[in-house]
């Protein structure tokens, strides 16, 4: 059963790396780039949402922990306890350091498509309440929804994100503390069930392990890629919104 959800995973994965926006990225104006990103950042603010109605809704102590410990290095502190920069604030010195102003970050609204999608994403993990595999339900569509496709959507992105922020091997940019990161230790760096704790486990991989455990019938494997294609779908809905405007905004300047 657990070869069917890897063989859909990495069936979803390759659809949306070949989104037409990601297949565009090069050819993207930066100032349209930081526009996708700074609608992005909405979907990233809700995460701490997300995260924080799973850990309410699960019944499984060891499934919460793993979930809380993931949500807690959203509000990293040192080795004396002491808080560091959160997650949020790393992702507004990202867009600083990638050319955004703070004015137009935290005044650009956010488009009605944005809304809808993080709406509409919001309910579909509400919905696992009412389903009776509910509880997979949430593990899938946590680790889907905000770490595996989260991983994909940054590492597309980052072939132009890196042409300002480096990795940390760079004198002559910034170092990105939060795309890097999350592309990094969000992503499926293995076939769910393959996962190896040699160098340590991404987001991605502590909810696989759960998620093997919980897949116990065809009935909740379905359940589970039903819920991973919709959180797919969700996502290729955010970015379509962007391919409309390039379309016109390219059409309007070749009759200019």
């Amino acid at each position: 059963m657990i070869e069917t959800l890897n063989d859909c995973e990495t069936s979803l994965i390759t659809k949306f790396r070949s989104h037409p926006l990601f297949n565009q990225i090069d050819a993207i104006a930066w100032d349209d780039l930081l526009n996708i990103l700074i609608q992005r950042r909405f979907l990233s603010l809700s995460i701490v949402n997300f995260y924080e109605f799973v850990i309410d809704a699960l019944t499984d102590q060891q499934i919460k922990q793993t979930v809380r410990g993931i949500l807690n290095e959203e509000y990293p502190r040192n080795t004396k306890g002491i808080p560091l920069p959160s997650h949020r604030e790393l992702l507004f010195q990202d867009l600083l350091n990638l050319g955004a102003t703070s004015e137009l970050i935290l005044t650009t609204p956010e488009t009605s498509v944005t809304q809808v999608v993080r709406d509409e994403s919001y309910k579909l993990m509400v919905s696992c309440l009412s389903e009776p595999y509910g509880q997979v339900g949430l593990v899938a569509f946590l680790r889907f929804w905000a770490e595996v496709l989260v991983s994909v959507e940054y590492a597309c992105l980052w072939s132009r994100i890196s042409e300002r922020l480096s990795n940390g091997q760079s004198n002559h940019k910034a170092r990105s503390e939060f795309y890097y990161f999350h592309m990094i230790h969000d992503s499926r760096n293995s076939d769910v069930g393959k996962e190896s704790f040699l160098g340590g486990l991404t987001h991605a991989q502590e909810l696989a392990i759960h998620l093997q455990k919980l897949i116990s019938s065809e009935e909740i494997l379905t359940h589970c890629i039903d819920l991973e294609q919709s959180a797919y779908q969700l996502k290729c809905r955010f970015y379509d919104q962007f391919i409309r405007e390039n379309l016109r905004s390219t059409s309007q300047r070749y009759l200019t």
